[in-house]
């Protein structure tokens, strides 16, 4: 199993990651992953154990360790106010939208009692593990949880024993919130994961996934596991390819199905024939109407002449009655001179009276007619104004849209300037365009199509925030590989350094040596001259010796250059690589960022107000 532990399949950045401050994901499958729990949720005990793509399994041996560091103090603001009441925002619109079955309000989320936060820690723990037991024990279950799901900071037995006091409540609440977002994230996670656009996508995570699990049974020796998930993925890539199969069998019979069916259509007589049978009936048509609209405006005359006509016929009647009246004051003043009988005079008398009573009938009839005319006029008059104030504010709104004239940018060619008529004759020439035939419709397509623009305009600056989101992680990641190979320069540069001092040290002993073997032979060439040609010998082969010890460290010490200088080489190069990515990156952004501010300056110019 050790053969296994291997670096060649790691990256700088997978050898030398930090430790997070959020809790692992989970690695979700392409649909086959194990999910053991009620609703479709992991036991907590798995949920919390899967803090890496392996599980809770032994990692792999490393060249290159890395010190786990922690944050002393919260960082959030958690004695703000503002911050305390965005947290308990967050909290209750989770609580609400999830089902929570108890009473929940602001004011109990700003000093709670022990039962509402155990209340609601029981609820949030649920949504990680639907089977979590009953008996709950707050001081107890709730920082060990914590500690599992890898919070950064802690939450001690004293904080939970008075949890409503005002130095705990606010880094309980904040430890609240952030499980609530821990929860969102997972829904979010879990229904993107599930979403699968496209056949592509969703077989590329189905593969990662497989593979992902096949090298976390290789890394620990399970060679059976490994061949079951081969034969496993080996059916279901089966299963696929006969459904894939399936579906060419039916598109073909469907390509067969519409060639007949284009064969048929080309049997049958030319649509454009028939076509151009109806325009040239639909032309027949139009000549027929002009020629209606011919008489109608002839007819339309003929009326014309005839109300003139008949205006002058009622001039002629009243001037009639102009001098019917003046014979009738003749007569009676002729009537005045007469001599009449009693009997006359009574009966005449009867007459006035009944013609003065139905004099005044009719002058009373003629006062209600003329004050019902006086209210129909003023009625009319003020729902002309009306008419007038709404067209003017018509008229002030498409200035302010560049709607009129016709020839303004965004009419497109339609006259929407209205102009009311108060001397028109009719309801049809008071109005000088056709409201419902030519205006509405013609804003109705303006309002769509600038509608439409506003939805496409809106999915591209989501879709260019997304793609800067993506560029800064980049970045992030490009300045974490740059701090990684700064790091292996320094341990390199202290490892060649020692390497150069171990060398010195090494090549002085062989130095003192030398020098003593030298006072050696001085000393046994001056006690005994027999022996000098041993000596001499002896001191020829150290002499060889040293040579070679001398020839071997300055070969060591030539490979450790050229190793050390080749490894910083490699390093620097890396270095410059990541600082052009850098670079790039950066330009990149800004020109996302400054692209972003264009789109969205053209979109509120596009925008109506």
């Amino acid at each position: 199993m050790d053969r296994r532990k291997t670096l060649a399949g790691l990256s700088p950045a997978q050898l030398n990651a930090r430790a997070s401050l959020a809790p692992s994901r989970g690695m979700g499958g392409g649909g086959k992953a194990g999910v053991a729990a009620a609703g479709g949720k992991l036991p907590i005990e798995k949920a919390l154990s899967r803090m890496s793509l392996a599980g809770p399994v032994a990692r792999r041996s490393s060249a290159y360790t890395t010190k786990a560091s922690g944050l002393k103090s919260d960082p959030r603001p958690v004695s703000d106010k503002g911050f305390q009441a965005t947290c308990i925002r967050t909290v209750i619109a989770f609580l609400a939208g999830h089902g929570y079955e108890y009473a929940i309000t602001p004011k109990v989320l700003s000093s709670p009692t022990t039962k509402d936060f155990t209340n609601v820690m029981m609820f949030l723990f649920r949504q990680l593990d639907p089977v979590l037991p009953k008996q709950f024990k707050l001081e107890e279950e709730v920082p060990q949880l914590y500690k599992r799901l890898r919070y950064p900071f802690q939450i001690s037995k004293s904080n939970l024993s008075a949890v409503g006091s005002p130095h705990t409540w606010p880094s309980l609440l904040a430890a609240l919130t952030w499980l609530v977002e821990l929860l969102n994230y997972q829904e979010k996670a879990e229904a993107a994961r599930q979403d699968v656009g496209d056949e592509r996508s969703r077989t590329e995570a189905e593969f990662f996934y497989y593979v992902s699990q096949v090298y976390r049974y290789f890394m620990t020796g399970d060679d059976a596991k490994c061949e079951e998930e081969d034969g496993r993925q080996a059916a279901e890539f089966e299963a696929r390819a006969a459904g894939v199969r399936a579906e060419t069998e039916r598109l073909r019979a469907s390509n067969e199905a519409l060639r007949a069916e284009i064969e048929r259509v080309r049997g049958e007589p030319s649509p454009l024939l028939a076509a151009r049978t109806a325009r040239e009936e639909t032309l027949a048509d139009k000549e027929k109407f002009l020629k209606l609209l011919d008489n109608l405006q002839a007819h339309k005359a003929s009326l014309q002449r005839k109300l003139a006509e008949r205006q002058a016929d009622v001039a002629a009647q009243q001037q009639e009655l102009a001098g019917v009246e003046a014979e009738n004051e003749g007569l009676r003043a002729r009537i005045a001179t007469q001599t009449v009988h009693p009997q006359d005079v009574m009966r005449m008398n009867a007459d006035k009276t009944k013609q003065e009573a139905a004099l005044r009938s009719t002058q009373a009839q003629r006062e209600a007619l003329d004050r019902r005319v006086a209210e129909q006029e003023r009625g009319i008059e003020a729902r002309l104004d009306a008419v007038e104030e709404a067209l003017q504010g018509y008229h002030s709104t498409a200035n302010r849209l560049a709607l009129v004239p016709a020839t303004a940018k965004r009419a497109e060619g339609v006259a929407f300037e209205v102009r009311l008529d108060r001397g028109a004759t009719s309801a049809s020439e008071m109005i000088n365009v056709d409201l419902k035939g030519i205006v509405k419709p013609a804003l109705q397509r303006l309002r769509d199509g600038y509608s439409a623009k506003a939805r496409e305009l809106g999915d591209q600056l989501l879709s260019l925030q997304e793609q800067a989101d993506s560029v800064r992680e980049l970045l992030a990641e490009r300045e974490e590989e740059n701090r990684n190979a700064e790091g292996q320069v320094h341990k390199l540069d202290a490892q060649y350094k020692a390497a150069k001092e171990a060398l010195e040290q090494d090549i002085a002993a062989a130095n003192a040596q030398v020098d003593q073997l030298a006072a050696e032979v001085a000393q046994l060439r001056n006690a005994n001259g027999a022996s000098v040609l041993a000596s001499e010998e002896r001191l020829r082969a150290l002499q060889g010796q040293y040579e070679d010890l001398l020839g071997q460290c300055e070969l060591d010490n030539a490979t450790l250059h050229r190793d050390l200088s080749a490894a910083l080489e490699k390093i620097l190069n890396h270095k410059l690589a990541v600082q052009s990515d850098l670079k790039a990156v950066c330009s990149r952004d800004a020109a996302i960022n400054s692209q972003l501010q264009q789109e969205a300056a053209k979109l509120l110019a596009s925008l109506p107000v």
